[in-house]
């Protein structure tokens, strides 16, 4: 009986593994651990995990203020770097505002993850990451990491 069980669970498991095993993953990391992305003075690195093909990726990024009650963005320049999968993202986060980050790939169609980080007076918050996978962030999501609500 113990043995059925366990069998039986470790088959359920299965498609759980096949599904992480080819996921399109957006990561964040400090410029000061890659020394190519530190030599271009980024604000931070992207790095994408794509089963098929990194390299096919494209990551863009914006820069998201509050704004006279409305949320403004601007685009942040976003630059390759030499590990295929891995991006500079350039330009300045002033206190108050927030990254937001986002990756395509022609393997995985419409599926398009997401991060958003949030900047104060200290820099970037590390800590509070949020990830979007299957859905983008609302502008309620942005909102209430803002502080603000509708």
């Amino acid at each position: 009986m113990k043995r059925m069980m366990l069998v039986s669970l470790a088959l359920a498991m299965i498609p759980a593994a096949v599904v992480w095993a080819g996921a399109l993953l957006l990561e964040v990391g400090k410029p000061e651990a890659n020394p190519e992305a530190k030599g271009l003075n980024a604000l931070l690195v992207a790095r994408t995990t794509a089963c098929h093909d990194p390299s096919k990726s494209k990551v863009t990024a914006s820069l998201v203020r509050f704004d006279g009650g409305e949320l403004r963005r601007t685009p942040l320049k976003v630059a390759a770097l030499q590990t295929p999968g891995n991006f500079a993202i350039l330009g300045a986060a002033p206190a108050g505002s927030v990254i937001d980050l986002s990756v395509t790939n022609p393997e995985y169609q419409n599926y398009q993850p997401r991060v958003l980080i949030r900047a104060d007076s200290h820099g970037l918050q590390w800590s509070g990451i949020r990830r979007f996978f299957n859905t983008p962030p609302t502008d309620s999501d942005l909102k209430s990491i803002f502080g603000e609500s509708d």
